[in-house]
């Protein structure tokens, strides 16, 4: 296949695998608002105008449950049928399911790009797929992913450059310990003993110095993977690796995230002769 023809292929099983991943997810944010459940009602405040005028008190199971049942058999419907409005139910849902548990009781969001991705992909449906350019409605489906670290990274230079012009005396991603620090920070926020093994790696400051310009590098030019598949996986790998660190080094749980960035991003055109091999097999 060539760039055209896979991408449109990839994308057209990641509408199907975003779906069975819904799923899954909807079991977690269940199991999350149990866990949040238990504590005090009192302590409860939303961060967004929009999660005071939806969720104004921590809302019942019955209601949360009834809106992660309504949104789990839309996500089944549309295996099946393919709808504009359904998938619009869908990213309705999820950012309403997404509210009582992010951003109140100080929990973090790290949602946003689970939300995003089923913005992205309301209106590009599989089905409609058929023309040689409709490969360009998947790049700004990737691009659309992508461009959330982007501005992550670049905010990260624009931090970095500001500081050197004026001179400051705060702490930069240049400095040998920024690394370190910001594990400590977190830890300390989290009133949780560092573990020694991650103090013994940040002993290697120059490499940590290396590893964190390169990786807000990537991060910054990740928004190029739309528009080449090689650096699309790439960046996928990249951004499974940076979030398995910011669980263990900065106690940033975006487990959810992580796995949907394997499904989004990865690169099934190379499977697709594995099936192609064990169809001929079949048939014979």
């Amino acid at each position: 296949m060539n760039y055209k023809e896979l991408t449109v292929y990839n994308y057209k099983i990641v509408y199907y695998a975003m779906r069975i991943f819904g799923l899954y997810w909807l079991m977690i944010q269940y199991f999350n608002f149990k866990k949040i459940s238990e504590w005090p009602k009192e302590i409860y405040e939303p961060f967004l105008g929009v999660q005071r005028l939806i969720f104004p008190s921590y809302p019942s199971e019955i209601l949360y449950g009834g809106i992660l049942f309504s949104c789990a058999v839309i996500l089944f419907i549309t295996i099946f049928k393919q709808n504009y409005f359904l998938n619009f139910l869908i990213f309705l849902l999820i950012a309403i399911i997404n509210l009582p548990i992010s951003l109140n009781y100080s929990v973090g969001h790290h949602n946003h790009l689970i939300i995003l991705g089923y913005f992205m992909s309301i209106f590009l449906l599989p089905k409609n797929l058929n023309s040689e350019n409709d490969y360009k409605w998947v790049q700004y489906f990737y691009l659309g992913l992508l461009a959330t670290y982007s501005l992550a990274g670049i905010s990260k230079f624009l931090g970095i450059a500001k500081n050197l012009i004026k001179g400051t005396d705060k702490i930069t991603w240049l400095d040998k310990n920024a690394a370190k620090l910001n594990t400590l920070d977190n830890y300390w926020m989290a009133d949780i003993k560092v573990p020694t093994w991650i103090l013994n790696l940040y002993e290697y400051e120059t490499l940590w110095v290396f590893l964190t310009i390169f990786g807000i590098i990537v991060q910054a030019s990740s928004f190029l993977g739309a528009f080449n598949r090689k650096y699309l996986t790439f960046v996928m790998f990249f951004l499974y690796i940076f979030h398995w660190y910011t669980d263990f080094f900065v106690l940033a749980d975006f487990q959810n995230a992580k796995n949907f960035v394997l499904i989004a991003l990865f690169p099934y055109h190379l499977l697709y002769p594995l099936f192609t091999r064990y169809k001929l097999n079949k048939e014979v």
